[in-house]
């Protein structure tokens, strides 16, 4: 073989390896997952998806290219659905009202006092027959949306006012102005207690409780102390009327197209992000408590017979939503709820020996 001969061949060597190189690499070709969400990069929603993250581009030796766009870089909570509608975003989360737009029902989760406490909560999130009912649902109505899971994060809503106790009600609250949201929801239920709805812009909400335009506001902890508004809500009124659930959205076509064994890495991958946004959220939330208190906070727990006269906003907000859209998730919840109470039992059974008092 001459030195020209021996060129050619190793020229043409070399190229097939090259070939074969793009071959595999065309098999194994990087799948790009865009994930825009509402809220800042130093809250535990980031963390939530960092660890998902983290956890899909190891188990995919990197196949997977997560790209994580927090404060809203890619749109609020109805720019974020209608993106993942349309295949232009990947996944993304709202609340149960950021997507009421395009799927009223889903308000039936703002129906206050039907979750108890954060066990119900989390059980009544993983439960099978709620998450198909409303995951089928939506698949339906918006064509391209997958439901892939339900997380907490941000605790409970209750009432923080300007200051108290509030021993007599309604007697202490009526008339006063609370600020909501623009949501029929979060009016009936001031309303049925006694309160005066009033919507005010989130961004305009902390020039009001500094003025004196509204006695006090509906959110969570974690709302308050990020806002500094608890240098004017020195009062929780710790009702938790309603949980702040997180409902997160896939396009379809594209979970689908996935190969099969990234599939089985995405649905591992939400599952660390399930158990990481409820688990990490106590974590990051108890020096919210503290610096709560030392603002001059005080945090009160309501008796047995101001719960009994809560129930009323209950009523108002389910009658309004029932006119508008039927009994059925309202039934479907409290289904839930049951199952949710009779596992805890059980388990309760196995640590004590005996059903705890509750």
């Amino acid at each position: 073989m001459t030195v020209s001969t021996r060129i050619r061949t190793g020229l043409m060597a070399g190229a097939g390896l090259v070939a074969m190189l793009g071959a595999s690499m065309a098999t194994a070709q990087e799948t790009v997952m865009k994930v825009n969400h509402v809220a800042s990069a130093n809250t535990p929603v980031q963390v939530c998806l960092e660890v998902m993250e983290g956890y899909m581009e190891r188990m995919s030796s990197n196949r997977y290219d997560v790209q994580i766009y927090p404060a809203a870089q890619l749109g609020n909570f109805r720019q974020s659905v209608e993106a993942v509608q349309l295949g232009s975003l990947e996944l993304s989360f709202t609340t149960g009202g950021g997507i009421s737009n395009l799927f009223g029902p889903i308000q039936a989760f703002d129906i206050p006092y039907l979750l108890k406490n954060d066990r119900v909560v989390n059980k009544v999130m993983e439960d099978p027959q709620l998450n198909k009912l409303l995951g089928d649902d939506i698949l339906e109505a918006l064509q391209t949306v997958r439901m892939v899971g339900m997380t907490g994060n941000h605790g409970w809503r209750s009432f923080f006012i300007d200051k108290g106790p509030t021993t007599n009600l309604p007697a202490d609250w009526e008339g006063k102005k609370i600020r909501t949201i623009e949501s029929p929801i979060s009016m009936e239920l001031a309303r049925a207690v006694g309160l005066a709805p009033t919507p005010i812009p989130w961004q305009e909400l902390y020039t009001s409780l500094a003025t004196g335009i509204v006695y006090g506001t509906k959110n969570s902890l974690m709302d308050i102390i990020s806002m500094d508004f608890q240098q004017y809500l020195k009062y929780l009124f710790r009702d938790q009327h309603t949980y702040i659930m997180f409902f997160w959205w896939m396009h379809d076509p594209y979970l689908q197209g996935l190969p099969p064994e990234l599939q089985t890495i995405f649905v591992d991958g939400m599952d660390r992000l399930k158990a990481t946004c409820t688990g990490h959220f106590e974590v990051y939330t108890l020096p919210f408590y503290k610096q709560f208190a030392e603002a001059g906070g005080e945090i009160y727990v309501p008796t047995a017979e101001q719960r009994k006269f809560l129930l009323k906003g209950q009523v108002a907000v389910e009658k309004w939503f029932t006119d508008q859209f039927g009994s059925e998730y309202p039934d479907a919840i409290r289904a839930a709820v049951s199952r949710a109470e009779q596992a805890i039992a059980e388990d309760d059974m196995r640590v004590l020996g005996h059903k705890a008092m509750r």
